[in-house]
């Protein structure tokens, strides 16, 4: 109840004060502080700043496979579909036991009393032989970071609440040979937005990652404001819609719960095009200066409509668009409007896409799930291979509890995505489903497939490990490709113009995470590596990359 006695005095003071000033002219109060609304107001506003917020928004949730197993697990356990499993974003707040945080003691009596926690962490990041980076050999990764949470709760008491937060990353990666362009290519890793090379230093790049947003919840959902990846879909290494894959974005979010059967989400946001606007190019006769003109704005819209007929069922379906060279548009603005009529009421110029997914889950045995995504459908032609225009994408998956290594809370995992040479790309590029240049659903790309296994498991409190295999193909896509789908000549799969097979990527991984205490963890990926008909970094011949690598990340927090 301590939380409610500054409200109750602060009150009670100001009562005082008014029958005081009432009673005797010599002493001199302002108005505001004779004003009674002023005093209930007062009241409310620091109710408001004295109580905590309600329980189930107290745990950090990233995205990171040992987060995605505690929480898959869960939901097999108690036979109900999880819908963090399906509409999450790469940073957010929920009833899981699990915290992201490494943390100690004396960091709690310091820095997170009260309403206000501040969470520093220093993250040392190696990859022995280069690890995933492209073109890397050894590098070094160190990033200092900070996670500051402030939270309240609005009146009536446990039905509402607001969030505050703020995460910032500071890195400095080291490599042992030249890396002029940092990235994570052919991989599921979370890409970097903008980097910098200190005093033109080839080996040595400077990045930094800022997110936050602020939440305001509410008893039947949430409506935020955020920098972060909005992450939709069912599946375990990626999902065709929207992914971990890109760098942040920023974006208004919408979580409402109808009923216990009936969910909607909807968010709007702003993407980084990478195509600068040369209307502006009258301000600089610098050719070097060019680059840096404004970019040519770009948004991605999207809602979704989640059923569950029972709790261990769930089906969703919904549409997103990507449109721009323009400010935003009004109408993607309304929720709840069909954004399929609205783009043929703007000329049918922006990008529609239509996507559905399934999700069942059977208590203490496992999980079943499958999405499809489609890009566009010519309904007339849906069956005629050498004239059909349906561009689209799929992914089914299982997970299922075994037996044999029940006490370990093992699961095996099996997925199948497949992504047409069709999807994802635009005859206009500021319509391309991409931001930073990178596609926002699967991390592969259009003219690709991927196959993943996995045995994983708790063998102890503090240690969760994975064994998987993966083996990822992919063809071209180009400008002919492109050409060739908006005429309705047909694309062979895994299409590629240079000899032999095409491009293969197979990878076998020993990967986990060690909790040493509560602020210190280790998380390690060793694997091997056979990448076919791999790309030069420094021309278009093809060769066959092997290697052993390991990538070893200690955090320290405080």
């Amino acid at each position: 109840m301590k939380y409610y006695l500054i409200p109750l005095i602060s009150y009670i003071a100001f009562s005082l004060l008014n029958l005081v000033n009432h009673n005797s002219d010599q002493l001199k109060v302002s108005k505001l502080a004779k004003n009674k609304l002023f005093s209930f107001f007062l009241f409310l506003m620091t109710f408001c700043c004295s109580a905590p917020i309600p329980v189930k928004a107290q745990s950090l949730w990233r995205e990171t496979r040992v987060n995605n197993y505690y929480m898959e697990y869960s939901s097999i356990r108690q036979g109900k579909v999880e819908p963090l499993m399906v509409i999450r974003r790469s940073t957010l707040f929920s009833n899981q036991e699990v915290n992201d945080f490494a943390y100690s003691d004396l960091g709690d009596r310091w820095l997170r009393k009260g309403r206000f926690d501040i969470y520093p962490q220093i993250n040392i990041i190696t990859g022995l032989n280069g690890g995933h980076v492209y073109g890397s050999e050894g590098y070094v990764d160190t990033a200092p970071s900070v996670f500051m949470k402030s939270s309240y709760k609005i009146p009536p008491v446990g039905k509402y609440g607001i969030i505050f937060w703020m995460s910032f990353e500071k890195h400095s990666f080291i490599s042992t040979n030249d890396v002029s362009t940092l990235t994570f290519d052919f991989d599921s890793n979370k890409e970097i937005g903008y980097y910098q090379h200190p005093e033109k230093n080839k080996n040595w790049t400077e990045y930094d990652i800022g997110d936050g947003g602020i939440l305001l919840y509410y008893p039947s959902g949430e409506v935020a404001l955020e920098k972060s990846n909005p992450i939709w879909g069912p599946g375990y290494t990626g999902q065709l819609l929207f992914s971990n894959k890109t760098p942040s974005f920023t974006f208004i979010n919408i979580h409402h719960r109808f009923s216990d059967r009936w969910v909607f989400s909807y968010f709007h946001g702003g993407l980084n095009s990478a195509l600068r606007d040369s209307t502006y190019s009258f301000l600089t006769g610098d050719e070097e200066m060019k680059v840096k003109l404004p970019l040519i704005k770009k948004y991605i819209v999207a809602h979704r409509l989640d059923f569950y007929p029972r709790k261990s069922i769930r089906v969703g379906v919904g549409e997103s668009v990507i449109y721009g060279a323009r400010n935003v548009e009004l109408a993607y603005l309304l929720p709840v409007l069909p954004y399929w009529s609205i783009q043929h009421d703007l000329s049918d110029s922006d990008n529609l896409q239509w996507f559905a997914d399934v999700d069942f889950v059977k208590k203490g045995l496992g999980r079943i799930y499958g999405a499809f995504y489609m890009d566009e459908w010519d309904l007339m032609n849906t069956f005629n291979r050498e004239k059909h225009h349906n561009w689209f994408a799929y992914q089914a998956g299982i997970s299922y509890h075994l037996p044999v290594l029940k006490t370990w809370d093992s699961l095996f995992r099996a997925e199948y995505t497949h992504l047409t040479p069709y999807v994802y790309v635009h005859k206009n590029e500021v319509n391309t489903f991409n931001h930073h240049k990178h596609y926002l659903g699967f991390w592969s790309g259009p003219n690709s497939d991927n196959v993943f296994i996995s045995i994983e498991g708790k063998p102890a409190k503090n240690l969760w490990f994975q064994l998987y295999l993966q083996q990822t193909r992919r063809g071209e896509v180009n400008d002919s490709t492109v050409e060739k789908q908006y005429t309705g000549e047909h694309i062979d799969f895994l299409y590629h113009s240079y000899p032999g097979d095409p491009e293969c990527k197979t990878i076998l991984g020993f990967t986990g995470e060690f909790r040493i205490s509560t602020f210190a963890k280790v998380d390690f990926d060793m694997f091997y590596l056979d990448w076919k008909q791999k790309k030069d970094t420094n021309n278009d011949d093809r060769y066959h990359d092997e290697k052993w690598d390991m990538i070893i990340k200690v955090t320290v927090g405080f």
